[in-house]
Formats: C-alpha cells, structure tokens, sequence
C-alpha cells in the first residue's frame, strides 16, 4: 500500500511539474512531450543568411522569337536553367556547322534581366551519335554519346568560345539513368565529363562545371554511386541532382542519401545544387508544395534550386503562369517564399509532431519570424504571444489571434 501511495506521489508530482511547463510548451519544439521530432537543420544553415542565388527558374521560351506570347517572368530569380531551351543537336546540325541565333539571343535576355546561365551540354546530333536511331530525348540519336568523343569536344569548346564568359555554369546532360535521355554507358559519361571540365577550365578557371543530374530513385543512386566510383566526381565543382518527390518533404531522404553517396568518395565539401524539380499537372497544392520545397531544400544543405518550369514543362509541370490568367497562385507563391526567405536566416527547424513542421527566422530586419505547416489536414497551433502578425502563400496578412493560428499544408509566416 505504501508503495502505491509513493507511486501516486510521483505521478501526480510528474503531473503538476508537466501542467506548469505546458504554457512553455513552443520554447522546446523539438523535444516536447517525448515526440521523435528532429533537428532537421543543416549545420551549415544555422545563422547562415539565405541569398538571392537559392532562387533559380528554367524558361523554356528563353530567346524565343516572339517574347509577346511569353513576356518575362514578373518574378525575380538569380539564374536561369536552359533545359529545355536550347541543346547541341539543334546548334550543331552537321559536322563543323552552328547555328548560335537562339543560342545568341538568349544570351541576350539574360544579360538584359541580370539573371546568370546554366548551360546543358546535352544531346548528340543524329551525324554525330554513335547509336544513329538510340531513343530520342527530342530527336533521333539525341541519347546516344557520340561515335567520336572529338565530336563532343569541338561542340563543348565551340559553345564556351561563343558565350566568352557569359556563360558561368555548365551542367553535363540530363538525367543519365533514364535511357531516353542516356543511353551511353557510365564510363563514356565519365570521360565526357573529364573532357568538358578539362576545355571549361582552360579556357577560364573560374567558370563552374557540375555533374549529371539524376533523380532520387533507385536508378538515380545506383547511376551515381558508379558514375563516383568510376571518377566522375573529381571533373566538378558542383554535385547536381533534381529533386522530384511525391511530398516535398520527401526530399530530405533523396538529399540525405545523396550526401553519403558523396562522403563514401571523399567529396562532402562539393556544394549541392537542385538544378530541376516541380510537381506534374495533378498536383492539388502546388503553392504549398512550392513553399515547402524551396525550405526544405535550404534548411538540407542545398544551395541553389532552379523550379522546373516558369509556363509548365512537358504536363504542365511546375506552371506558375498562364497566358490567360498571368501569374498563378503558385506563381505568387513562389514570391512570397522569396520574400519570407532571402536575407533572414535560419536559427531552428524541424518537426514539432509527425505532420507538423515549425522553422525559426531571425528576419533581415532583426525581427524573429516563424514559419508554419502541416503536412496533412488543418490545426490549430498555439504560439508565443510575442507573435502579433501572419502572412499567407497569397501574400495577405492578418493578426495573430488569442496566441493562436490555424496551420495547414499551405505555409504561414508568423512576425513579431
């Protein structure tokens, strides 16, 4: 009986001591009511100020001849990816013949927006591809590697000739797990790496060469840890891969993975850049999806995200503008994310509950700032009274209410 009476003591003392830290409860996200939340930031994100250059785009329509139908973006972005602008087989149509017009007028409209180049060195002419008839990425023999790798080096040092520093990072292909747009081996794309880097940096030391792409699947890990293991890692200055996921916050694993993949050669200083990623055309919260990507991404140690694409790639993929209806509510959000992010700085992130998510901003301005999501359904969340203001996806504002606000998967900024 005694003992049963202590037992009673120490709860109902467990009890009072838990009753009076509960009003206290958002000072410990991470570690609160014994929930396996974790610190999900990046050592090298704490206090880090977030830069303009997280923010890249890929326009398709880049340089096009009749920029009415698709004026500029009315958003603001450090860089441009060409993706699907522009590749080898169109400038290079035979043996010692370019045609740089498209080439040259999209130079053009970078410089006059300010926003800096990625270049895909990608996609053999069909005179040129050692497999005339290989699964075509756009056209015939389009996948293939070339018959002759002086081939690949004539088009790499003509291209870098004609850009004369105005093209500062150059990605090797596409996606080269994926047979349509490679159907070469590994050790061909490895010696096409060597041989792009070896003529880049010749011709400018300072300009930057990255890696293949490949998605976080399992063909893209297994591409990668043989592509590292055969060398290919040590002709880059950056480790590119696109960032595809059912749920945004399913790229910490691809991340993560890709990371050890890394280490295991010795190449965990490489920056990591996410040059392609959106969502397809059924994607029922694209704003939110958006917002939490570009956080996710920076909070995991990925320095620059190029979102795939401005007027819809392929299905629709990743659109935030309509010639119709403009700028899309994903399109406003992607500002709005921008706003929320470029000049503060990270102090804490991670999950406070398995669907609830809660980053910690110290803004530009000195303000501390929070921002809100779950990932399913709606909630109410409890915040510190301190937080007066909250801005929405959509750019509208409201006053905190009671210390409370409702959290959702769509983002919500809290200010002080």
């Amino acid at each position: 009986m005694a003992g049963r009476v202590r037992d009673w003591g120490q709860r109902a003392l467990i009890a009072l001591v838990l009753s009076a830290l509960l009003p206290l409860a958002y000072k410990w996200p991470l570690q609160w009511a014994g929930l396996t939340a974790y610190d999900a930031l990046n050592a090298s994100r704490v206090n880090a100020v977030i830069p303009p250059t997280l923010f890249g785009m890929t326009i398709n329509a880049i340089g096009q001849s009749q920029p009415k139908s698709q004026p500029w973006p009315e958003l603001k972005f450090d860089g441009v990816r060409l993706w699907g602008a522009i590749y080898w087989a169109q400038i290079n149509p035979a043996p010692g013949i370019y045609n740089w017009a498209r080439f040259d007028a999209i130079l053009a409209a970078a410089e006059r927006e300010h926003v800096e180049i990625v270049l895909n060195l990608a996609y053999t002419p069909r005179w040129a591809a050692s497999v005339k008839d290989a699964p075509p990425a756009f056209t015939p023999g389009a996948s293939s590697p070339p018959a002759d790798l002086a081939s690949w080096d004539d088009w790499v040092r003509a291209a870098v000739t004609r850009a004369a520093g105005r093209i500062k990072y150059w990605e090797i292909w596409n996606e080269p797990e994926d047979p349509k747009y490679y159907s070469g081996n590994i050790a061909t794309m490895v010696q096409l790496q060597k041989r792009a880097y070896e003529i880049i940096k010749a011709s400018d030391p300072t300009l930057t060469v990255l890696t293949p792409p490949s998605n976080g699947t399992p063909d893209g890990y297994r591409w990668q840890e043989a592509f590292m293991a055969q060398g290919g890692g040590q002709y880059a200055d950056v480790f590119a891969f696109h960032g595809y996921t059912s749920e945004p916050e399913a790229v910490l694993g691809i991340i993560a993975r890709f990371k050890k993949i890394l280490a295991a050669h010795d190449l965990s200083a490489r920056p990591i850049w996410d040059t392609e990623a959106g969502w397809s055309s059924y994607e029922d919260n694209p704003d939110g999806c958006l917002a939490r990507a570009y956080i996710l991404k920076w909070i995991s140690g990925v320095d620059r995200f190029y979102w795939y694409e401005f007027a819809g790639g392929g299905s629709d993929f990743g659109k935030l503008w309509d010639p119709v209806r403009g700028l899309l509510p994903s399109g406003i959000a992607y500002r709005t994310i921008q706003s929320w992010l470029v000049g503060a700085s990270v102090v804490a992130a991670g999950r406070t509950s398995p669907s609830t998510w809660r980053v910690e901003l110290r803004m530009p301005d000195g303000r501390n700032g929070l921002i809100l999501w779950s990932t399913k359904g709606r909630s109410v969340y409890r915040v510190d009274p301190h937080f007066s203001l909250y801005q929405g996806l959509d750019g509208g504002e409201g006053p905190v209410a009671s210390g409370e606000v409702e959290i959702s998967p769509k983002p919500v900024l809290l200010l002080e």
